[in-house]
């Protein structure tokens, strides 16, 4: 389903897919994100996110900051360098410090609650294997199960195998 169309009052789950979108300046999908995204600012959507998503979106953000300053897309050199390289590190830091100042603020407004909790990691386990979820999402959808959370607003596909969920994509 297109998130554009997302509308009423049941929760929607946003994984770090839409935050990075937003965030990013060459993605294709990065109009539809920040589109949803001011519609949950002006608390228009009952938007739900949890630690684990803002964790997920701050590492990728300070990956994808840190190979565009190096000019590589080399893992290693980019984690070698965000560890050893304090020039790196704040340069590329800049950008995960707009995104959480960005939650937050939507966290102080009222318009996004934020999960705390995680998945149970017997939970976690099973659903990676029964959906063929990689960890962290296997964990975003244990965290939506445990709170009766049914729409998750995503540009991952692989969200579209799950039974018993709603997939809003841009």
């Amino acid at each position: 389903m297109n998130l554009e169309g997302f509308k009423g009052t049941e929760k929607i789950y946003i994984d770090s897919t839409i935050f990075v979108s937003h965030h990013s300046k060459d993605t294709a999908d990065r109009k539809e994100c920040t589109a949803f995204l001011n519609a949950v600012e002006k608390g228009e959507i009952n938007a739900v996110t949890s630690y684990i998503a803002i964790d997920e979106t701050a590492y990728i953000l300070l990956k994808f900051k840190a190979a565009e300053i190096l000019g590589t897309d080399r893992h290693y050199k980019i984690l070698d360098s965000l560890r050893h390289d304090k020039n790196v590190f704040d340069e590329a830091w800049e950008v995960v410090e707009v995104h959480i100042d960005f939650v937050d603020a939507l966290r102080v407004k009222n318009v996004l609650q934020i999960i705390a909790q995680t998945a149970d990691p017997l939970e976690l386990k099973d659903l990676a294997k029964k959906y063929q979820l990689l960890p962290r999402d296997a964990s975003h959808l244990g965290i939506m199960r445990k709170n009766m959370i049914q729409n998750i607003a995503t540009s991952d596909s692989d969200f579209k195998r799950v039974e018993g969920i709603k997939v809003w994509t841009p």
